[in-house]
């Protein structure tokens, strides 16, 4: 299954925005990285891969692009917190670190898009390494918002072959506007954002279930036991489609405790109530 990119057929942003191409183009900068940015001059290539995306903000840009390209306005709507100033810096310099390009899209859509250049996309292995990472430590408090690429990226990083042993089944979400398509198959699973990876005409009978939710509803059912019906019940989904198949999905995922802190004797108590 390819992960097809988000064309996102809307009109062009704001004529002043990043996405038009207004603002001066920004020059390409050596590897060094942005002009008066501290730098570790350090000669691990760790330390140089942090010069180049270690900036706040920079790999959540990443992130939000690893499922195919986004306008402007689409990561300002996403990233919330970030101002138009610190997106189009960061934006800047993931462009001139080669992490990421320009496009213009062809009519109808005729806007300007971010996208992941091929190294770049190489970035998603850290990432999901990251997000099963710090989803085991002490502080981290489970059941919090987060985007919908966030959480349909999390399926990579939490599925688990072993709960999906003998299961085939295609699945899409539709969280914040966005389609996501999730197949599992052979103990693994894919993910795209946008139309589903087949033909057009075969588009409606791709999955087997359609799931519309909210990210942290779908967070709820994937990972916290949330009953799929206690969860349609209290008005935050609904489904189409073969409610079985999507409860065997939701079924295929598993989170890793969190750590316990030096000196505990006990898990520590850091999650708040995944369904208030």
């Amino acid at each position: 299954m390819s992960t097809i990119p988000d064309a996102n057929r809307s009109s062009a942003d704001r004529p002043t925005g990043p996405d038009s191409g207004s603002p001066a183009r920004r020059r390409p900068q050596s590897s060094a990285g942005a002009r008066g940015r501290r730098r570790y001059d350090d000669g691990c290539a760790a330390a140089h891969a942090l010069d180049l995306i270690g900036e706040r903000w920079a790999l959540l840009v990443v992130r939000e692009l690893l499922l195919g390209p986004r306008r402007f306005s689409d990561l300002r709507q996403s990233l919330c917190g970030i101002s138009p100033n610190v997106l189009t810096q960061r934006l800047g310099d993931l462009e001139a670190a080669g992490v990421l390009q320009r496009r213009s899209l062809q009519p109808p859509a005729a806007c300007r898009v971010y996208a992941l250049t091929p190294w770049g996309a190489q970035l998603e292995t850290v990432i999901l390494e990251l997000l099963k990472w710090g989803v085991r430590s002490p502080g981290f408090e489970r059941g919090q918002a987060l985007t919908a690429d966030a959480m349909a990226l999390s399926f990579k990083a939490m599925f688990d072959p072993d709960l999906a042993q003998g299961l085939a089944c295609r699945i899409t979400l539709v969280m914040h506007r966005h389609a996501y398509h999730v197949a599992i198959g052979q103990g693994r699973l894919a993910v795209a954002r946008g139309d589903p990876p087949c033909h057009p005409a075969e588009a409606g009978g791709w999955a087997a279930a359609k799931l519309y939710a909210e990210p942290v509803t779908v967070l709820q059912l994937a990972y916290a036991g949330r009953p799929l019906e206690a969860a349609q019940a209290a008005g935050a989904c609904r489904h189409e489609g073969d409610a079985q198949a999507l409860r065997r999905f939701l079924s295929c995922f598993r989170v890793a405790p969190p750590v316990l802190p030096a000196g505990s004797a006990s898990p520590p108590v850091a999650m708040i109530d995944p369904f208030s």
